[in-house]
């Protein structure tokens, strides 16, 4: 059994309408690897509702990818590696599927979704690194996967991710190449999928040239793709030492150097 795409032709996406906007950005992202993989193919995005989501899928004109988010209620309809000793889904999962030549992409949360499209962009020949190092994507005409090839994972690590240190050159590639004139909301969205792309979940932000929270949209786009925001080691309470601590301890200072004077 196989699952195959071809250029010049179509495929279609299904995911239900309840899914979290980070799973919905991740497939926007794989509508646009695929039309950079298989030039001229058409992306018909289907979000389904209980109305129509009965439709056999098996009667439409173009291969079907069907993108689901699994509950726990669910764990019936899903490989048994997915569960955890006590019967429990495992965070972070997924699983490729092909039944009826459609491919099923079955996470057990949102990342673990998120994590078997951009596993499913990467095996189409899409780098995690195609943005921020160039890395070139080859046209094919088309791409098959076979059974065979279908895969579950899930991350052994709970957390993992990055701490962006001496951002200043970063903060001057931003200025020139990405509009902003600081890291922001643009740049970390970049940044936020690529560690998505890569398999992580975690972010320790910049904080010498800015604070990652003076900035509101930094921290709801975070959470609206997926991704944990955590402090570094120099950063208390989750504060920047330069750009907010430093300031406050000197405000404080010339406050009690008044109080003093008078």
């Amino acid at each position: 059994m196989e699952f195959c795409m071809k250029a010049r032709q179509g495929v279609k996406l299904c995911f239900d309408s309840g899914e979290t906007e980070a799973v919905k950005i991740a497939i926007d992202s794989l509508e646009q690897d695929l039309k950079k993989v298989l030039p001229g193919i058409t992306v018909i995005k289907e979000c389904e509702t209980k109305e129509n989501r009965e439709i056999k899928r098996e009667e439409s004109d173009f291969p079907v990818i069907v993108i689901k988010t699994i509950a726990q209620n669910e764990v019936q309809k899903i490989k048994e590696w997915m569960l955890d000793e006590k019967g429990a889904l495992r965070k972070e999962a997924y699983q490729w599927e092909i039944q009826d030549c459609m491919l099923f992409i079955t996470g057990t949360d949102r990342r673990g979704t998120i994590y078997g499209i951009y596993s499913f962009c990467e095996w189409m020949g899409v780098s995690p690194w195609y943005f921020f190092a160039d890395v070139p994507i080859k046209e094919k005409s088309e791409i098959v996967l076979f059974k065979k090839d279908c895969r579950v994972d899930y991350p052994s690590v709970e957390y993992r991710g990055i701490f962006i240190n001496d951002e200043e050159e970063l903060e001057s590639w931003v200025k020139k190449y990405m509009g902003e004139p600081t890291i922001g909301v643009k740049t970390y969205k970049k940044i936020f999928e690529l560690l998505l792309r890569l398999k992580a979940n975690y972010i320790w932000p910049a904080m010498h040239v800015n604070s990652f929270n003076i900035t509101p949209e930094n921290g709801a786009l975070a959470d609206k793709m997926g991704i944990v925001v955590g402090t570094s080691h120099c950063d208390m309470l989750m504060r920047s030492n330069n750009c907010e601590w430093k300031p406050w301890l000197e405000k404080k200072v010339i406050q009690m150097l008044f109080m003093i004077i008078l």
